[in-house]
């Protein structure tokens, strides 16, 4: 099994991996494999990189501070968003197939954009709504070289708001996905990951996303309780 983790803004792969410690073991359980059994997480680091003001003795300071597109916000337009993209879809070809992603926050939007795009008939989508102002479909996506995701897990994820990126989540994104809320989050807040919530399952099909939520902010839950419920998850969206 491979799963494909996303930081999010101002982290890195390194970062992001020793803010989810744990979770490998977790789900090597919860699959019921044996320790010569691996359950690969690959953690890569975004294309963009920011000034980083951190210690130069701990992680952030080390690896830097990156992002997925160019910008910080959570509405607008994304500038770069093509080249993070680009940057997955690379990722899929090199390392891939995945079973599925993990991601928190940018990283987590970026990932349901990835499902979006790997599921069948997106491009139909972005042909009609590219015509109403919506973006083309991505080029580093115009060939569906990496089946559908089996699974996807958002912490603090958000969808992007603005018009020209509705192709993404209509029709409905149909991967299985499990959202994480943060109850103290003030950076996406839960009315923000709502507005993701509504983009996917649907009514034509069987798969409705399952929210949780945990007691903290803007964080990467690391507590038992939440890698457990992820590795659950992960072993209930895997089964063939």
């Amino acid at each position: 099994m491979k799963i494909l983790m996303l930081h999010g803004s101002r982290q890195s792969g390194e970062l992001f991996r020793a803010k989810i410690q744990g979770l490998e073991k977790l789900t090597r359980q919860a699959l019921g494999l044996s320790p010569s059994h691996h359950v690969d997480f690959i953690y890569p680091t975004g294309p963009f990189p920011l000034d980083s003001t951190s210690n130069a003795s701990d992680l952030r300071g080390r690896h830097g501070s990156w992002t997925w597109f160019n910008t910080e916000s959570i509405d607008g337009i994304y500038p770069g968003l093509d080249k993070g993209l680009e940057c997955i879809s690379s990722i899929l070809k090199s390392s891939g197939p995945f079973d599925g992603m993990i991601g928190f926050s940018q990283g987590a939007a970026l990932a349901i954009m990835t499902a979006s795009l790997l599921e069948e008939n997106r491009k139909d989508s972005f042909d009609r709504l590219e015509m109403k102002g919506g973006i083309p479909h991505p080029i580093a996506f115009s060939a569906r070289h990496h089946p559908p995701l089996k699974f996807v897990v958002c912490i603090s994820g958000y969808a992007a708001s603005h018009s020209t990126y509705r192709a993404f989540y209509d029709p409905p994104i149909e991967a299985s996905i499990l959202h994480f809320l943060g109850s103290m989050d003030t950076i996406v807040d839960e009315d923000t990951s709502l507005k993701l919530i509504q983009c996917c399952g649907g009514p034509e099909n069987e798969t409705t996303p399952a929210v949780l939520r945990h007691p903290g902010g803007h964080t990467v839950p690391g507590g038992k309780r939440e890698l457990v419920a992820i590795a659950l998850f992960i072993k209930s969206s895997s089964v063939e």
